[in-house]
């Protein structure tokens, strides 16, 4: 089977949307809430730390039915993500941590996919400089999540500066790849427009009380659930030189295998043009038609096309016609 999906976005916290619209060919989402994501046949609730909507983030096929009733629970998240402002600084959690202490089998290691449209000065934030303490984060950390900075703009502003100051910054254009272990500290800057893949949670722990505009992180969004103090045994204090973290996480990608078992067990990341095939090893893999239109195997496909692809021992594209494959 392979069937497209119904646009499926998603409430964050930081402003951005307007590069999925264009991209998906859809009409925005007018409700008052900032939705710059988009959950790609998605069998994972989100988790927004305040309100919560029932099935906020369970994917639906163009048919109505969700995907985890068509398909059953996808061990993977997809989502299209786009970001007119800097995402606060978090990290995820291990597999080992989110089993020991979030009663959750899977952490949440993502990597991301530039995709056309990425503003030329765009960057992410990535992993800790070398020398940087669990203390002197903590103590950053603490300062950044005051309850006393919601009077002074200027002053989260400096909190802000002073926490990405411990942070390696990475430009990033289109066709970059970037992973991300779990533990790892990171924030997606402004102006970055990506396909994440991802373990299927929404777990984190947040450095940062305010998003860059200013809107307020809920305590539970901050913490995970996990304590003011268990939060920073999130992070992994292994810092390292920048060309030694681009060599581990950063790479140019290119036509074929983009991410696979060199790097992680989790998923797998192929681009596909005209003519190719792929074997797939999982029984249920998600796409994202980024160029052109064409086929794959029976199903008609185009530009900003999202699919759900299940029970299909190879993949075949023909046409004019470029699409990225998680799995």
């Amino acid at each position: 089977m392979i069937a497209k999906l119904q646009p499926n976005r998603v409430r964050r916290t930081y402003q951005g949307g307007s590069r999925i619209d264009a991209f998906t060919a859809s009409s925005p989402v007018v409700d008052g809430a900032l939705r710059p994501e988009d959950w790609l046949a998605s069998t994972t609730t989100a988790f927004n730390g305040s309100v919560e909507i029932e099935g906020e983030g369970l994917g639906r096929l163009s048919d109505g039915r969700l995907v985890r009733d068509a398909v059953g629970s996808l061990p993977i998240l997809v989502k299209l993500l786009d970001s007119d402002e800097r995402l606060v600084v978090q990290a995820h959690p291990t597999v080992p941590f989110a089993k020991e202490f979030l009663d959750s089998s899977v952490g949440k290691t993502e990597c991301w996919y530039f995709l056309p449209g990425t503003a030329p000065d765009a960057c992410v934030y990535l992993g800790f400089r070398p020398g940087v303490t669990r203390e002197q984060w903590k103590s950053a950390v603490n300062a950044a999540i005051s309850e006393n900075l919601g009077t002074d703009p200027d002053q989260r502003d400096e909190k802000a500066r002073n926490l990405l100051s411990f942070l390696h910054i990475v430009p990033v254009k289109a066709g970059d790849f970037v992973f991300v272990d779990g533990g790892v500290p990171h924030a997606i800057g402004a102006g970055c427009f990506m396909i994440e893949l991802q373990e299927p949670s929404d777990l984190m722990v947040v450095a940062e009380r305010f998003t860059p505009s200013g809107r307020v992180i809920p305590d539970k969004k901050l913490h995970c659930g996990l304590g003011w103090e268990k939060m920073f045994d999130v992070y992994e204090y292994h810092g390292c030189e920048f060309d030694e973290l681009c060599a581990r996480y950063v790479r140019r990608a290119s036509h074929g295998r983009i991410l696979g078992p060199e790097m992680t067990d989790k998923f797998s990341m192929w681009r596909l043009e005209k003519g190719d095939d792929l074997a797939l090893s999982r029984s249920a893999a998600v796409a994202v038609v980024t160029d052109g239109c064409g086929l794959v195997n029976d199903c008609r496909v185009a530009k900003g096309d999202r699919l759900v692809i299940a029970d299909e021992s190879t993949l075949h594209v023909t046409g004019d016609v470029t699409l990225v494959i998680c799995s």
